[in-house]
């Protein structure tokens, strides 16, 4: 794990653009969409064995968008189709009746989703869960958790091969605000087609779903409130969310390292980098935890959702973006600074009061400096010069019994320290005293750790965190593991929504799910004699690689054939008689393999009694 993270550190530090020479900029994006170049392809291979996914692109393409104008007319040709909404090859769409979403998906070329259709109804069933699953992901966002949906009448979801990009998805804002508004964007979301590659494992692709929707659909939301938002801060509610609508998916546990191996350098509030943008999400549930409501993270979108766009711009694509911590700070009622000592005391102690299940998945705090002391000892070195970063040391008793007393010659005004003493019978903290500059820890005795942490919260207040009176307004969905969102996410599937059956002519290629001879032949992909054979596809064909292999040759080469067949009925009725000893075969399996047998038999008896006679020809 150590060794990816230096991998993609390296590639990031040498091709990041923010300290890239315009030509290595050109290759930096370029290498994103496999179209290296010098350097970036050799880096691009190194990087590419960390064969993780990538989380989300959002903060990437606005990036990208700010970059443009440094960027070669021939990179920009070459990237330009990756800006603008796609446009898959022989495009299928899917709304469900009543729905909140359009599904773009195509069942042809390398965007191609499985064709399977156990329903009939002529939409891939994995379209079908793909329209459930952002259905489920709107009715908690929306309906339980009070945000405003994005101002979209039908939103566009597109569904594309992004595991050779590795990345699970992306959403982008289009180039113009909405009517009647400077800062609220409409956008559009492109997600992996199958979630079947390697590249998302160990998740399997149903779950790599329901997280992907619950946070890109937030990023749809947060483009809607106001599109100069905080990148940093829509990746940190973006992750946080996937836990709160899909609390068993818990990929969002596997960011926290990067984040809390570096508590002391990067603030809550940096700047996208490393990914530790991801892993921040716990500050979000530290906050809904202290203010007993989700509905906290909510008030900070608010706010931001009532500024007005920045003055020095024109574009959320020219990269100028709205701070959040003034916002944070207006929903918390100007109590930010308490409330981030309580966060990093809660981080230290690991005394978490939500999701308790995952509890073990949430990794500790990194000691800076571990000592074997007693008596008085000089305090260390605290650097923390960025508000909103803290730092852990931690003491042994070297004489068991005696008294620690750390010392401070100096604290800046924006550090606050304090002593937690852990041992056999509890937690105690031990404050500061500004008059004797030290921390005093009586009886630290065998068995016990002392845990001195320093904290840059922006204002050196030393109060306990507030829990903002009047509290936050209920969302209607608790904070405790989940509870009151359901059967963990219960999909919405094609017999819970409205999906109108596509005609025969609508998908193109005969329809019928896939099976577009046989529709064709028959008239209707609801006729009985095609169902068998879809049926047989899916529990026979597509449950083996030869099968596949066919069925795959068959959606490529069989569209064409089945249009001409569709229009002349002499070749309907003999593509019938053609196809009635394979219905046969399906129908009685039994039987058609014992005719098969005696019909082996008898050529097999036609040779033998064919070489007897040649023999006898040759010997006379």
């Amino acid at each position: 794990m150590v060794n990816k993270l230096f991998a993609s550190a390296l590639c990031a530090a040498l091709l990041f653009p923010a300290f890239a020479s315009a030509a290595a900029l050109d290759d930096y994006y370029l290498a994103k969409f496999g179209h290296e170049a010098g350097v970036a392809k050799a880096l691009s291979s190194v990087q590419s064995q960390a064969t993780h996914a990538e989380r989300c692109r959002t903060g990437f393409f606005r990036q990208l968008k700010k970059d443009w104008s440094r960027l070669e007319a021939p990179t920009q040709k070459v990237l330009a189709k990756y800006l603008a909404r796609p446009s898959l090859s022989s495009e299928k769409t899917c709304t469900p009746v009543g729905g909140h979403f359009t599904i773009h998906y195509t069942t042809s070329g390398g965007d191609a989703v499985s064709p399977t259709d156990n329903n009939g109804n002529g939409v891939p069933d994995w379209v079908e869960t793909v329209a459930g699953v952002f259905e489920y992901v709107y009715s908690v966002e929306v309906e339980k958790m009070g945000y405003h949906p994005p101002p979209d009448a039908s939103y566009d979801v597109y569904l594309q091969d992004l595991a050779t990009d590795g990345v699970y998805g992306y959403t982008q804002n289009d180039s113009a605000p909405v009517a009647g508004s400077s800062v609220s964007y409409s956008s559009w979301i492109q997600i992996d087609r199958s979630f079947a590659s390697p590249i998302f494992s160990p998740y399997t692709p149903i779950t790599s779903l329901r997280i992907t929707a619950a946070h890109e659909f937030h990023h749809a939301i947060q483009f809607g409130y106001n599109a100069y938002f905080d990148t940093a801060f829509a990746e940190m509610t973006s992750t946080w969310m996937e836990d709160e609508v899909y609390d068993s998916g818990n990929q969002l546990y596997d960011y926290l390292w990067a984040y809390m191996s570096s508590v002391g350098t990067v603030a809550v509030n940096a700047g996208v980098g490393g990914g530790t943008e991801y892993g921040r999400w716990i500050f979000n549930r530290y906050l809904t935890e202290l203010q007993q409501s989700r509905t906290v993270i909510r008030a900070v979108w608010t706010d931001l959702a009532a500024q007005p766009r920045p003055s020095n711009t024109t574009s959320p694509d020219l990269g100028i973006e709205i701070p959040f911590i003034p916002s944070l700070d207006t929903a918390l009622q100007g109590n930010i600074g308490n409330n981030f000592v309580g966060f990093a005391k809660r981080m230290l102690m690991h005394d978490w009061e939500s999701h308790l299940i995952d509890l073990q998945l949430i990794p500790t705090v990194p000691p800076a400096q571990i000592n074997t002391v007693d008596g008085t000892i000089p305090a260390p070195a605290i650097s923390l010069p960025t508000p909103y970063t803290f730092q852990v040391y931690k003491y042994l008793p070297a004489n068991p019994g005696g008294t620690l007393k750390i010392t401070f010659t100096s604290l800046p005004a924006s550090v606050v320290v304090a002593a937690e003493k852990v041992g056999t019978s509890g937690v105690t903290e031990y404050p500061y005293n500004a008059s004797t500059q030290s921390i005093t820890v009586p009886l630290f005795e065998a068995g016990d750790v002392v845990y001195l942490i320093a904290c840059n919260n922006g204002n050196g207040d030393l109060s306990n965190p507030v829990v903002v009176s009047p509290a936050f307004p209920a969302d209607s969905v608790t904070v405790n593991d989940g509870t009151g969102l359901g059967n963990d996410g219960l999909v919405l599937d094609a017999n819970r929504l409205t999906i109108p059956a596509q005609s025969a002519s609508s998908g193109g290629g005969g329809g019928g799910g896939g099976c577009f001879i046989a529709t064709a032949a028959y008239g209707s992909y609801l006729h009985p004699k095609v169902a068998e054979l879809r049926a047989f596809r899916d529990h026979w064909l597509m449950t083996n690689a030869p099968g596949r292999l066919f069925v795959s040759a068959y959606y490529r080469l069989s569209p064409p054939i089945a249009d001409v067949i569709a229009g002349h009925e002499w070749m309907k009725s003999g593509v019938r008689v053609m196809l009635l000893p394979l219905i046969f075969a399906v129908e009685h399996p039994v039987g058609a393999l014992m005719l098969l047998l005696l019909l082996m038999g008898a050529m097999v008896r036609r040779g033998v009694l064919l070489l007897k006679g040649r023999a006898g020809e040759i010997a006379a």
